[in-house]
Order: C-alpha cells, then structure tokens, then sequence
C-alpha cells in the first residue's frame, strides 16, 4: 500500500536513540535483513516508513480508492456515514513529518524531542479528516459502535493474542476496513507470514536481551544514568526509561481525559481534547528529557553499545542467515 504508512515513535518502547550504524557509516549487521523490525534501528526510521518513496503507482492509487470506497458502502450498510479518502489526502497528512523526521537526530531532540506529545498533537492546523470530524460529533456509545463496524473487534481476546498481526484476524472480525482489504489485497491480508518467523523473532528478543545485559553495556548504562542525574533527572535509571517515561505521562494525561468526558481517546482525540497546561508541560518534559537523553547516550552509551551490538549481531546472522534471508524476501523486500 505505498508510501503512506506512517508509524509514530510512540508506538515503542524499545530504545530510541540506539544506534543502526557505525560511526563510520557501517550498517548494522542484522539491518541488512531485519529493516525497521530489528529494535535496534533508530527511532526516527521507525517513526517514516519509506518516506523516500517517490509514491504511489497508479495501479496502487486505484486499489487505494477501492479500498475507501468498498469501506464507506460497508459503513454505510451498517448505519454510519464514512467519506472515503485519496492516496492523496494521507500523503499530505504525513508530510509535516517527513520534515520534521528529517532533522538530524541532535536537531530533532532539541526541536521535538521523540516526536511523541510534540508532533502528535502539534499541527492541529491542518486538513481536518472528515471522519474524525464525524466521530467527534458523536455521543461515546454512538463512537464505540462506529469504531467496532470500521476497524472489528479490537477489544477481544482474540484480537489481543494477535496483537500485530491483523492478518490472523478473519475477516469477518476485522470490521469494514479490513474487510475491504482482505476484497483487494487478498494474497496480503489473509496471511499472517510473520507466524512462520515465530520463531527468528524470539531468538532476536534474546539477542536484544543479550546486548543490553552485557557487561560492557551495563556499565556504560550507569555513566548514562549518572550523566541524566546531572541534567536533572535523577529518576531514570536506563537508557530505556528516557522516552519510556514520556510513554507513560502521556498515556496517564490521555486517560485523565477520557475519564472527564467518559469518551474514547484510544482511536482518536485531539490536543482540544486534553488539559492544555499539562500538555504543555508535558510537551517541554519531552524536549528536556530527550535532549539530555542524546548528548548523555552519545558521551557515555552509544559507543559501547554499538560496538557489543555488533559484535553479537554478527554472530547472530553467521548462524542464522539462511532463516534472515528468508525474512527478509518475505517482509522487508516482498
């Protein structure tokens, strides 16, 4: 579906600033196969997701209309109204991003910080997306039905035990958009070829595991919590606490929102929505703790880190590269 997939930093915890490549350039031995979904790849690459596609083709434009066409008659079959969307109208939702996430990573911390609170809810001037408009102006009961006929059932059990794989979700249960992916990308949505890779996935959680509890990373870790002690955050104790923290204050100041309307900020929302002087505070606590976080990685973590990265990493892929290989012509270069 192109080049208008865009995921937000906020949706991981794993460390932000840790590095992809070598000071001299070197890629990461696992980049090569994992792409974005090795959690040592910087934060800012997750966060644009081929940005530098030159876009769509025609023929992936006009499975794109289908695709919103196909959900607003679902939609409208169900009862609700939804007006569907161009290639064009995403494209220019993300493009205040590209820019944003093209700064260089010193730049891009003292400006946004992760780019969670500061671009999430930055530019509320632009195009509003008329079916948000329209959820707004429904009661909380009326927008809980509206997001269960669009998107299925994503509070379910089942839902929960394929988090991040819609695709092991029947279609039937997927609600009107998946239902009208699965109708034009049949071969893709009814899939779920991360399954076969179970098992890659657990021995990459191992490794990540495995790096960060070396010794030499460990230590290294210490001199960073030392370093954000003295810019005045004396309450993280890892490199992976930094923008865990901001996580954490943002999903709370979402959830004190919810609460006061009793609505649903999980799918949704806009910065209106929220207390403004704690999103504002928020917003500077982001910036603060993200920059000190760069400038204290860069003096006492990175280093040492990438270099026991890349030393297990490519260990890692001497034993495992006929199975990276694989997952890398299934899922990074299909």
């Amino acid at each position: 579906m192109g080049a208008v997939a865009l995921v937000l930093t906020g949706c991981s915890a794993d460390s932000p600033n840790a590095p992809s490549g070598s000071a001299d350039g070197e890629e990461s031995p696992l980049k090569e196969y994992m792409g974005v979904h090795y959690p040592g790849v910087d934060h800012r690459e997750q966060a644009i997701i081929r940005a530098d596609d030159p876009g769509m083709s025609e023929d992936e434009r006009n499975d794109y209309r289908r695709v919103e066409q196909l959900v607003a008659q679902c939609m409208q079959e169900e009862g609700f109204e939804y007006v569907p969307r161009s290639a064009d109208d995403q494209r220019s939702d993300i493009a205040e991003y590209e820019e944003a996430y093209s700064l260089g990573p010193e730049e891009f911390a003292e400006e946004h910080g992760y780019g969670i609170t500061t671009l999430m809810f930055k530019h509320d001037d632009r195009p509003e997306d008329p079916n948000e408009e329209i959820r707004q102006n429904m009661s909380a009961p009326e927008r809980e039905a509206y997001d269960r006929a669009l998107n299925g059932e994503m509070d379910t059990d089942t839902t929960h035990e394929a988090e991040g794989h819609p695709g092991e979700l029947p279609p039937e249960k997927r609600g009107c958009r998946g239902q009208a992916t699965a109708e034009v990308y049949p071969e893709t949505a009814d899939a779920p070829v991360t399954e076969q890779f179970a098992g890659l996935m657990s021995d990459v959680a191992s490794l990540h595991d495995r790096i960060r509890n070396d010794p030499r990373v460990t230590e290294a870790a210490s001199d960073w919590q030392h370093c954000m002690a003295d810019s005045g955050h004396s309450d993280l104790e890892h490199p992976d606490e930094a923008m865990s923290s901001v996580l954490q204050r943002m999903t709370d100041l979402r959830r004190s929102a919810q609460d006061e309307d009793s609505g649903d900020m999980e799918d949704g929302g806009t910065s209106e929505d929220l207390d403004q002087q704690q999103l504002a505070e928020l917003q500077e606590y982001e910036v603060d703790v993200a920059t000190a976080d760069y400038a204290c990685r860069q003096e006492h973590y990175n280093e040492t880190y990438r270099e026991v990265a890349f030393e297990m990493e490519q260990e890692f892929v001497e034993r495992h590269e006929d199975e990276l290989e694989r997952f890398r012509d299934a899922i990074v270069r299909p």
